[in-house]
């Protein structure tokens, strides 16, 4: 009997790993039309036909996560993905971690600059701020080509914001998401190629039967010009995804006031209210993001209560009454790791590592930030145990009561009250934090915002609605706090303020 367990367990990680064998995932950020981009909640483009095609080819199932650019080819260093396609230029540095398939696109980078400061040499980059997109052959060209440090946005859209607000003098970029920052924005333009460089698609080092079946993929959907079918289609619907508001028909002339009024309303519904070619709005990506936003802060939170109302028992009985000292010294350690490494870094781990296997990412996000957000609150608690006078124990055992039964019914209750504002805290800190999951390729209301900047290249609107709706979370949840706090008050539970 004792070893059916193990065998349901071994059984289950079996069936995971054959399902993860029987799939092909592809790797990518589907922020980079017509390569990969995102049509309603579908991810389309030049690289996942390509993708698509390989899997086909093999006889597997195919599935694309969209992941930031910097987690692409690090996701197929880890097995967390077969292929990584997202407008990849072949690099003699990344040659070292990844090989790669012939090349399937030739192209180039240009830089974007205003209008008002024209570029017309390479002399002019020398000493200025560059703004590039992290992890992009845009950054290695000023780092190894210009001797410098670039300014680094997580996209191009951001970088060309930075720079039209004064932030950098010029953006370098590729041509195809330079050509969508420029359109309908006369305020920039773009240069001639400054580099070339050719797109290929990454697999994990070793993987020859792989590469192979990519390369003759690659060969014959140029041979039989399937390749430069889904080139014109896609160009074609990626050249729609920016769109330029309409302008004012109004018989009169409009004050700025009205002018700016307006252009917020055309930009609220493009970003918004507008059917993408599936019939769903943009407005979708936030909604669904919200969900996922809750459901992680709230599992993580409950998962926190659990680990911090061990650990903070534990810790605060080896100080009182020296018991536990093994789960005192292991409760030390987890402590010391998990509040001295950054949030971002643990949810990697978690990820990459510890839950490689794992395919639900939204069980990989709620236990990273249920770990995480434990630790700090089991110092909360802890700290509350403390404060209760240690007569209460004793009076508490005197009744008969056993020890765990006293901290149960007794010190906890009163614990969690005198601390209820701090663990509030904690807990207005884990919801913000959640937005961070997109780097694990989970689509919660900050990358909601980033799809939507990424189709529109609007980067003020998504990115303000999605910080007013945070600002709303966090103002709903201290609300229902402090009607707790009331009311725990009101009903004399308050151990602070009960007078009677």
């Amino acid at each position: 009997m004792k070893r059916l367990p193990l065998a349901v367990l071994a059984a289950v990680f079996s069936l995971c790993l054959a399902r993860g064998a029987d799939t092909l995932t592809m790797a990518t950020e589907a922020t980079f039309p017509p390569y990969e981009f995102l049509r309603g909640q579908e991810v389309v483009g030049i690289d996942v036909e390509l993708s698509r095609a390989v899997a086909q080819k093999l006889g597997r199932a195919f599935r694309v996560e969209n992941m930031d650019f910097d987690a692409v080819i690090p996701s197929v260093m880890s097995g967390k993905a077969q292929l990584a396609a997202s407008g990849i230029t072949i690099t003699e540095d990344r040659r070292k971690n990844v090989d790669f398939s012939i090349p399937y696109v030739k192209t180039g980078i240009v830089v974007i600059y205003p209008k008002k400061t024209p570029f017309t040499d390479a002399a002019q980059l020398k000493g200025k701020k560059i703004g590039v997109q992290s992890g992009t052959t845009s950054e290695t060209h000023v780092l190894e080509q210009l001797k410098q440090e670039p300014e680094r946005f997580k996209t191009t859209p951001e970088a060309c914001a930075a720079m039209l607000a004064g932030r950098c003098a010029f953006v370098i970029a590729d041509i195809d998401p330079a050509k969508n920052c420029v359109k309908g924005d006369d305020r920039l333009a773009i240069s001639d190629f400054i580099s070339s460089e050719e797109y290929a698609i990454a697999v994990a080092k070793g993987q020859g039967e792989l590469l192979a079946a990519v390369n003759e993929t690659i060969r014959a959907a140029q041979a039989d010009g399937r390749l430069a079918k889904w080139t014109e289609a896609y160009k074609a619907e990626s050249d729609k995804l920016k769109e330029v508001a309409p302008a004012a028909t109004a018989p009169a002339e409009k004050g700025a006031l009205g002018k700016l009024w307006d252009s917020i309303c055309d930009d609220f519904y493009l970003c918004f209210l507008k059917p993408g070619a599936d019939g769903s709005v943009r407005g979708t990506y936030l909604v669904r993001g919200l969900g996922v936003t809750i459901e992680v802060a709230l599992s993580a939170i409950v998962l926190g209560l659990l680990i911090g109302f061990l650990v903070a028992v534990v810790r605060s009985s080896h100080d009182k009454y020296g018991y536990f000292p093994f789960l005192n010294a292991v409760s030390k350690v987890y402590l010391t790791i998990i509040r001295g490494t950054p949030m971002v870094v643990q949810l990697l781990i978690t990820y990459y590592i510890v839950l490689r296997s794992v395919e639900s990412k939204e069980l990989i996000a709620i236990l990273a930030f249920g770990i995480n957000s434990g630790a700090y609150q089991a110092e909360i608690l802890r700290a509350g145990i403390t404060s209760i006078d240690p007569g209460q124990m004793e009076a508490g055992r005197a009744l008969g009561l056993g020890y765990w039964a006293t901290m149960l019914r007794i010190i906890l209750p009163q614990a969690v009250r005198n601390v209820l504002p701090a663990l509030g805290n904690e807990f207005i800190v884990l919801m913000k934090d959640t937005s961070i999951v997109g780097y694990i390729a989970l689509i919660d209301l900050a990358k909601g915002g980033d799809i939507i900047r990424s189709q529109t290249y609007s980067v003020y609107l998504p990115y303000l609605t999605v910080a007013a709706v945070y600002l709303v979370l966090v103002m709903t949840f201290t609300w229902l706090l402090g009607k707790l706090e009331r009311y725990l008050r009101n009903t004399g539970a308050d151990v602070v303020h009960n007078n009677s």
